[in-house]
């Protein structure tokens, strides 16, 4: 019973390490891709706490479902960041989100 309680805070601790190091890369950065990329490990963060959440209630079935969906929208939440991505370098070339307040319309 020990060692599976440690495992289970180990699992715990992990992602939500995941997640704090995805949200402070996101709220400290200015660069765009940067910024993605700690929406990416938060993302990853989020995943894995289903995973676990499934584990942890006996119901690996139902984890597996929540898992896809949140697939599903991390691939469309990347998508629509990498098309931003791609507009932002097109006027600011040096990726930094402190000049888009010069955007007009």
């Amino acid at each position: 019973m020990g060692m599976l309680w440690q495992l289970d805070t180990l699992n715990t601790a992990l992602t939500g390490l995941l997640f704090f190091i995805g949200l402070f890369c996101l709220l400290t950065r200015r660069n765009i891709i940067k910024q993605v990329i700690g929406l990416k490990i938060m993302l990853q963060g989020v995943t894995l706490s289903l995973i676990h959440a499934g584990h942890l209630r006996g119901d690996t079935r139902f984890a597996e479902t929540m898992v896809i969906s949140a697939l599903v929208v991390e691939t469309i939440v990347v998508a629509i960041a990498l098309a931003l991505i791609v507009n932002v370098f097109r006027h600011y070339p040096s990726g930094d989100i402190d000049s888009l307040d010069r955007l007009r319309g």
